[in-house]
């Protein structure tokens, strides 16, 4: 979502929107087709109707709070009638990359909820993307109606290629090496807006954001060298921006670190897997090489 009135218009034509959303929707579809799987075949007499209320409320007490601070944040004030806008260079397509986490972080956590409260992997695998996705949407639309933002195509499409990767995940197990990961830190020009009574929601802040790609290297190497790297280290590929305008002018950072996967310990407490399942969605601070601007910087990066 693209805050800033000043941002370049493009218009959309009709065909360019439907081919953006061509891909992550060919991959839906594909995730589905696993031989001999199939969502409505769940066994319901397995579902624990206690886990289910507790889930449904954390949801429904976490959903409308979020609107009301989206309202205030974001809507309040601004309505117009539905549009598209083009914003695909907005903030040097880190925005774009904080879609496609959202969306991978949101299906993912409907999924492990679902799967506690007692629905089967790949039941919980479906419609965890689906409801990630349509609270995404949701969101999208409401954007659509506002006098600034307006329906960005290129939200709603790595949206979807977000919420379509743990489908892609459980059909294609190659995949599961790699995971999505968010590092923040308020940037100075958020802090200053923050006290000077001008805050805006921090999922805005760009400048203080980092998109990472984790893999665990362990499948690559042969079974002596897996055997000698610990099960938790691995590697993360990030991208972020620093010193963005209104006018899509910045610079790009891309850094190479360590990375952390603690939920490959195997600790044989639930409690703890959870625990190390959530920390694993973050990159934590870790020695790498940082690629900003024409330097290469050496050091231990967070975000």
């Amino acid at each position: 979502m693209n805050p800033s009135s000043l941002h370049a218009r493009t218009p959309i034509r009709a065909t360019t929107r439907v081919r953006h959303l061509a891909v992550p929707a060919f991959l839906l579809v594909v995730s589905l087709l696993r031989p001999g799987e199939h969502v409505y075949a769940q066994d319901t007499s397995d579902v624990n109707p206690a886990r289910l209320a507790i889930v449904s409320g954390i949801t429904f007490g976490t959903v409308i709070p979020v609107h009301i601070y989206q309202q205030n944040a974001w809507w309040q004030g601004a309505r117009a009638p539905f549009r598209f806008e083009n914003d695909w260079a907005y903030a040097l397509n880190v925005d774009k990359l904080g879609h496609m986490y959202a969306g991978y972080l949101l299906s993912r956590t409907f999924r492990y909820s679902l799967e506690w409260s007692g629905f089967s992997r790949h039941t919980s695998t479906f419609y965890g993307s689906v409801l990630g996705l349509a609270y995404q949407m949701y969101v999208e639309v409401e954007d659509g109606f506002h006098r600034i933002y307006g329906f960005s195509p290129g939200d709603a499409f790595f949206n979807m290629i977000g919420a379509a990767i743990p489908l892609a995940q459980w059909t294609f197990p190659l995949l599961r090496n790699f995971t999505l990961k968010y590092s923040y830190w308020p940037s100075t020009g958020y802090r200053n807006e923050l006290r000077a009574g001008q805050g805006r929601a921090f999922l805005d802040d760009y400048q203080g954001t980092t998109v990472w790609l984790g893999v665990d290297p362990h499948f690559l190497l042969g079974s002596r060298l897996a055997d000698a790297l610990p099960p938790w280290l691995g590697l993360a590929f990030g991208v972020g921006a620093r010193d963005l305008d209104e006018t899509g002018g910045g610079r790009r950072q891309a850094t190479i670190a360590l990375d952390y996967n603690f939920s490959r310990i195997q600790t044989g407490s639930d409690f703890l897997q959870a625990l190390f399942t959530f920390v694993d969605f973050y990159h934590l601070p870790a020695p790498g090489i940082r690629l900003d601007g024409k330097r290469i910087i050496f050091g231990v990066f967070y975000p």
